[in-house]
């Protein structure tokens, strides 16, 4: 072999050597940069993981706390339905109470709402063909002044009367007695179907 043959060959087998380590940094960088592009998608994939199984979770905590609340007004609509009933029934049960009962009921009334003065207690006509014969001097003797007299005209009421002192009327029927205490009837009846434990 020549000189030139040798260096020809020199530089052949350094130009082969400097190629390879050029290819070999070349395949190092390759892999570097498929690892970290693999590791960036691998914590990408995570972090949608852990998106979806937070909104998975907060769709669940949304639809629970919506059953719940669901829940919680059926059945307090399923109390206030009962308290009604239970208010209605009290007051049924006093409409359809035996006369003495009944006309006992409306002299406690009379007491409570009669005032001093003229007035006049107007009755329906079924309270009218049952009114007991004493009633008018019970009324006398529960409010001393008043003077207040059972008008002979029925008037259109379910049950109770109405109380008139010259131009204000004064609605003692039952359903007005009620309806004015309702909220307290309503905290009574609620107590008794549901007392707290």
């Amino acid at each position: 072999m020549t000189g030139l043959e040798s260096i020809i060959n020199q530089i052949a087998g350094d130009a082969q050597q400097e190629a390879e380590a050029i290819l070999q940094e070349a395949r190092r960088k390759a892999e570097e940069a498929g690892n970290a592009a693999k590791e960036e998608a691998q914590q990408q994939v995570k972090a949608v993981l852990r998106k979806g199984e937070q909104d998975a979770k907060d769709i669940r905590d949304r639809a629970e706390s919506a059953a719940e609340l669901e829940k919680r007004n059926q059945l307090l609509a399923f109390k206030q339905q009962l308290i009604q009933e239970a208010v209605a029934g009290a007051q049924a049960s006093l409409e359809g109470a035996p006369d003495k009962e009944y006309f006992d009921t409306l002299l406690q009334l009379y007491k409570r709402f009669a005032q001093k003065g003229q007035g006049e207690l107007r009755l329906n006509k079924r309270d009218h063909g049952r009114l007991p014969g004493d009633f008018l001097a019970r009324m006398k003797k529960e409010v001393p002044g008043a003077d207040v007299h059972i008008s002979p005209t029925s008037c259109d009421i379910e049950s109770g009367f109405l109380l008139v002192y010259g131009g204000m009327d004064i609605n003692c029927t039952f359903r007005a007695v009620f309806e004015d205490a309702y909220e307290e009837l309503r905290d009574a009846a609620g107590k008794l179907l549901f007392p707290v434990a």
